[in-house]
C-alpha cells in the first residue's frame, strides 16, 4: 500500500511540474475573499497550493498518530487488566492427596 501512495504521488509531482512549466507566463486576477489580486502567476497559485495541501495532510496524520497513540495505550492497559484478572481466575492444580482406603487397597 505504501509503495502505491508514493507512485501515486509520484505521478501527480511529475504531472504538475508538466502544468507550471506549460503556463509559466500565465497570469490571472485571483478573487479571494473579496479582495481582487491581480497579475498573479498560475504556477505561485499552484505551488501554494500544494505547499497549503502538504501543512493539511501533515497535521491529519499528526493528529491520526496521536488518536492511534492514545487508542493503543488504552488497548494495552485493558490487556494488563485482563491478564491480571485471568491470573486470580486460574486456580491452582489439586494436590493429589492419599486417602486411607488408597492405603487399604495397596
Amino acid at each position: 500500500m505504501y509503495l502505491f501512495a508514493v507512485i501515486v504521488i509520484v505521478i501527480f509531482a511529475i504531472f504538475a511540474m508538466i502544468i507550471g512549466a506549460q503556463n509559466f507566463n500565465t497570469y490571472v486576477t485571483l478573487h479571494l475573499l473579496g479582495k481582487d489580486i491581480q497579475n498573479i502567476s498560475v504556477t505561485l497559485i499552484a505551488m501554494v497550493s500544494l505547499a497549503v495541501g502538504i501543512i493539511l495532510a501533515f497535521i491529519l496524520a499528526i493528529v491520526d498518530g496521536i488518536r492511534l497513540r492514545r487508542r493503543l495505550a488504552r488497548q494495552n492497559k485493558e490487556i494488563i487488566a485482563l491478564r491480571k484478572e485471568l491470573g486470580a481466575l486460574k486456580m491452582p492444580p489439586e494436590e493429589i492427596v492419599p486417602t486411607q482406603e488408597s492405603y487399604e487397597e495397596e
